[in-house]
């Protein structure tokens, strides 16, 4: 596992991530169908055209971009831990994949940061764990597998109710690693056709 220490959100970062198979997609990964396909297609795309590269924004990432760097704080003093920010991680026998978690905990653990709106953060006071969108226990799941954790904090933070941040404790998951597995396999013989074909013309 290597550690590249560029800020995410940032041109390099992009850089970095471009032609990769990263966990924010985990769910098309672990489902390795069309959606796997069509990601694959995308990346190869956007890595060979000239063009000069748009990275998309929205008031949800706006958002999370201004309220990540308040909860990870937060989450430090109530679990009286140190985290550790990192920008992207790859692995050498991998190389069309990698993660960027919103922190490493210690030995052990990691975190991601979720900054839901009003709304999707009130569901989750009121209906507890099942309000978990799939696509980001996927992206846990990813994170573990490729860092070796042993386990994840996912954390719901909005700072505008009184129960402003929600922590579930996640732990690998065998059969979900698997898939992720099988998923990364096609992707990178997808990504390397694509290299081949492209570059050898």
């Amino acid at each position: 596992m290597q550690i590249i220490n560029v800020e995410q959100g940032t041109d390099e970062w992009f850089k970095i991530r471009e032609f990769k198979l990263t966990g924010s997609h985990a769910q098309e990964i672990g489902n390795y169908g069309k959606g796997l396909d069509t990601y694959c297609l995308k990346l190869a795309s956007e890595h060979y055209s000239t063009a000069k590269k748009e990275h998309f924004t929205s008031k949800d990432t706006e958002r999370g971009n201004e309220l990540e760097p308040i909860a990870r704080s937060l989450y430090e003093l109530e679990k009286g831990v140190d985290v550790t920010q990192v920008g992207f991680i790859t692995i050498d026998a991998l190389p069309f994949v990698g993660c960027s978690p919103d922190g490493l905990v210690e030995e052990d653990g990691l975190i991601e940061i979720k900054c839901p709106d009003d709304l999707n953060h009130f569901r989750m006071i009121i209906n507890g764990e099942k309000e978990i969108e799939s696509k980001y226990l996927w992206q846990v799941q990813m994170n573990l597998l490729l860092t070796g954790r042993k386990w994840a904090d996912l954390i719901f933070y909005n700072p505008n109710f009184k129960e402003n941040m929600i922590i579930y404790r996640i732990l690998p998951d065998k059969g979900k690693q698997e898939e992720l597995n099988k998923g990364i396999e096609k992707g990178t013989k997808i990504l390397q056709e694509y290299k081949n074909k492209y570059e050898n013309n």
